[in-house]
């Protein structure tokens, strides 16, 4: 489990500890099924993408209550040594269904069901829903982001502004999904086994005596990787300057350095004023990057305003989901044993039983039906055990993006997908 050095099991909410203790009393241990769905789409969102079953994995197989936690939970003068001997030996004995990572899908649809032991399925709830929440949140924007730059390639650059070092890794694995081409996250590269990415930093620059001098000393060191970064001072005379020694190291050593990066200014302009003067001075190999708190929105703007821009470095608001940071991501009772339960709540409601989803479709996807479970092969929710390979992942990804209407991926005011209730 990434970045957690105990055990998972004190990630949870003190009521789920208080009810669980009014189970253990009145021995109430039948066979209990939640359901996790998410109620509405943020604005200008048409779809979800599943994703955070790999951390749904790891937290299952580390759950326990150690001995800390136990004297920890003690301390609190809320539970019975019984009832705390029973959470020391307790093991979340549940079985799941679940959306495969990478499968779209949309809202007040059930995205995984846990079955089990009403103490265990309880005591789940809220370490769940902090997994799964975040990771759609990541992988839905990431999916979003690249759609929008329309096969231009998009790094993420968003360790330094996420809430957290766990949060940086989910949203790295959301680009991994999505299908960035990299990550300037060393641990979430390692991890992930995600190609890293980066380029220099204004203060490297700014140490140099010239902008010159910084140019050549990183082009020495990277030769053919070297992404210039060119607007510490000013941008034009900074994309003039990477030309020029473009052109230098390949005449004199046949070296192509790849490109340079744009963090600031109006985009539209100096990529295209970039791209025409890499042709002038007979450069045209360089690539031409971009970043500065970019996102879905600025990115489609841009290249409708024709910049001429071959990759994206997204930070900020990728990495915190600036525009919809959270979900209104639930985990409700929906059948104990073998009653189906329900929660009439105005706005909230839930409805009874086990469900499938059954999608339609000809050219493209058409509705969604969900129905009463039963098993079939064609309902969406599959047993889930282990995590996928992520190639697998990304595959599935791009077909089920395929099969969707441009109207429903749009970046700007979305088609609603119909989602029917039987």
């Amino acid at each position: 489990m990434w970045l957690i050095k105990d055990t998972p099991s004190l990630f949870i909410d003190l009521y789920e500890l208080t009810i669980a203790q009014v189970y253990f009393k009145k021995q109430m241990h039948e066979t209990a099924y939640f359901e996790v769905s998410i109620r509405k789409c943020p604005e200008n969102w048409g779809f979800f993408v599943m994703a955070g079953l790999n951390e749904i994995e790891s937290y299952l197989r580390e759950f326990r209550f150690s001995e800390a936690d136990i004297d920890s939970l003690r301390s609190t003068n809320l539970f019975s040594d019984d009832f705390l001997e029973y959470l020391a030996d307790i093991r979340p004995s549940v079985t799941i269904r679940a959306l495969p990572e990478g499968t779209v899908f949309f809202p007040n649809e059930p995205v995984l069901e846990v079955a089990g032991p009403l103490i265990c399925a309880q005591i789940l709830e809220s370490y769940i829903l902090n997994i799964l929440g975040f990771s759609i949140v990541e992988a839905t924007l990431a999916t979003r982001i690249s759609i929008a730059a329309n096969g231009a390639s998009v790094v993420d650059f968003g360790l330094r502004r996420c809430q957290g070092p766990v949060a940086s890794v989910r949203a790295a694995r959301g680009a991994q999904i999505a299908g960035f081409r990299a990550t300037s996250n060393v641990f979430a590269s390692k991890e992930l086994n995600f190609p890293c990415a980066g380029t220099m930093a204004h203060s490297f620059v700014q140490v140099h005596e010239s902008q010159e001098q910084a140019f050549l000393n990183f082009a020495e060191t990277y030769g053919k990787n070297t992404i210039l970064l060119v607007d510490t001072y000013d941008s034009v005379e900074g994309i003039r300057k990477a030309a020029g020694l473009a052109k230098q190291l390949y005449e004199e050593k046949g070296v192509k350095i790849r490109g340079i990066r744009l963090d600031s200014g109006d985009l539209v302009e100096l990529s295209i004023f970039a791209r025409m003067h890499f042709q002038e001075r007979n450069v045209p190999f360089l690539k031409i990057f971009a970043s500065g708190d970019l996102d879905e929105f600025r990115i489609d703007d841009l290249l409708k305003l024709g910049a001429q821009i071959d990759g994206f470095g997204i930070g900020t608001r990728f990495a915190v989901s600036r525009a919809a940071p959270a979900l209104e991501i639930v985990y409700k009772l929906v059948q104990y044993e073998n009653k189906q339960v329900f929660k009439t709540s105005p706005n909230k409601e839930i409805r009874p039983g086990r469900k499938a989803i059954i999608r339609t479709r000809e050219q493209f996807y058409e509705t969604d039906f969900i129905e009463p479970f039963q098993s079939q092969p064609d309902d969406l929710l599959k047993t889930f055990k282990s995590a996928e390979q992520m190639q697998t992942i990304k595959k599935r990804l791009a077909s089920e993006l395929c099969l969707l209407e441009d109207s429903i991926k749009a970046v700007r005011h979305p088609k609603k997908y119909p989602v029917e209730f039987a």
